[in-house]
């Protein structure tokens, strides 16, 4: 976040935004301490459910995306590392082109009732059901949303994002072991995926990630090992 904030701050007056997306299923409470701590100026949205992780297929972070005005992902590339951060500035730089200078077509997001609907029509669609348990469980229909996600894992019971979205219903009602054990069968079913595994460790190991002294990459990278032994 220190980069970003100086990156920001230097390119201010260019055309230019600055999104950062935190993943955590803990939501807002635990990432705005780190937004007041690096002074951070620039929107943050937090993605409990992992929803943009999930559609681009992310499996691990940090990663960033440049998008240029109409919607085209220019770049993609890992943390703000000089290379990356020269790569954006020379995108920056670029004057619009003519297909750059049309009008955006924006897609607009399903309401609610556009996805029961679409449930209703097609009741073998898991993503429109998980997207409609997403919604219920924003609006604390915890039922609701456990009926979807129950339906979802019958049609495709090897997707991890399925027990993920419902390890993170489960925290919302405060049930943190069974979120816990939905959230280790999503790991279970995306070994790889270096995201689901960070949420359960700082679930199981808050002094790792929430402390003056957090993150704790060295930790980290110990136990993927120690975790990745026993799986072997």
């Amino acid at each position: 976040m220190p980069v970003w904030q100086k990156f920001y701050e230097r390119n201010r007056g260019k055309d230019f935004e600055l999104l950062s997306i935190a993943v955590d299923v803990q939501g807002a409470g635990v990432v705005r301490p780190f937004t007041q701590k690096f002074g951070v100026t620039f929107p943050v949205a937090v993605d409990p459910a992992d929803v943009f992780g999930a559609a681009f297929g992310l499996k691990a972070i940090p990663v960033t995306f440049f998008v240029d005005e109409v919607g085209i992902i220019r770049l993609q590339g890992g943390g703000p590392n000089a290379a990356l951060l020269r790569e954006v500035e020379t995108l920056l730089a670029e004057p619009a082109t003519a297909l750059r200078a049309k009008q955006p077509q924006l897609g607009a997001a399903r309401s609610q009732a556009d996805l029961e609907q679409l449930v209703a029509t097609a009741p073998e669609d898991w993503r429109a059901r998980l997207a409609l348990a997403r919604v219920h469980d924003e609006a604390q229909r915890y039922p609701d949303a456990v009926a979807q996600l129950e339906a979802a894992a019958k049609i495709e019971p090897r997707r991890a994002e399925i027990p993920f979205v419902w390890g993170l219903v489960l925290l919302h009602q405060g049930q943190k072991e069974k979120a816990l054990a939905k959230l280790k069968h999503a790991r279970d079913l995306d070994a790889d995926n270096w995201r689901i595994r960070k949420q359960i460790w700082a679930i199981e190991h808050p002094d790792k990630f929430y402390t003056a002294d957090s993150p704790d990459y060295d930790w980290q990278k110990t136990q993927l090992a120690r975790e990745k032994k026993g799986e072997d």
